[in-house]
């Protein structure tokens, strides 16, 4: 899932642009990518787009999330620590954060990791064009390519 996400960023530098679902789906199989890792992006990228997702009322910055025992179960300790610290950070708001959780639930729990939740909360501020803290947005930009971007 990774690196579908890291192709679509480094490939659409907006998400506008992104192709409808069909042809994105195709263009990815063409890249190499697997069906059910496309299907998985793809559902995502559709309720990205469905702006009613991000109109809903949100506490504020304040809130403290607390979470269900079902997700406390899949979801690791260091991937609940990463979203307690993207939200602290500002990096995250709380409509956005319960994007990520819910992405990250539907997930296969081999794949979560604090990587992959990385580069699921890059799409989602890729897809609302938002402005990152610089030092966050290094440590997140990393998970897409295993490396430092900014000197």
């Amino acid at each position: 899932m990774a690196e579908l996400i890291a192709f679509l960023i480094e490939h659409f530098h907006d998400f506008d642009a992104c192709p409808p679902e069909q042809d994105l789906g195709e263009l990815l199989e063409e890249e190499g990518f697997g069906e059910q890792e496309i299907g998985q992006l793809l559902m995502l990228v559709q309720v990205l787009k469905e702006e009613s997702v991000w109109q809903s009322e949100a506490p504020g910055g304040g809130s403290m999330r607390v979470y269900w025992p079902e997700e406390a179960d899949w979801l690791p300790n260091d991937v609940r620590g990463l979203l307690h610290f993207l939200h602290q950070a500002g990096a995250l708001n709380d409509v956005q954060r319960e994007f990520v959780i819910h992405a990250l639930m539907n997930l296969p729990a081999e794949e979560l990791s604090a990587d992959l939740t990385k580069v699921i909360t890059l799409l989602v501020l890729w897809a609302q064009k938002a402005e990152l803290p610089v030092l966050v947005g290094d440590d997140l930009m990393m998970a897409l390519h295993g490396r430092a971007v900014m000197q």
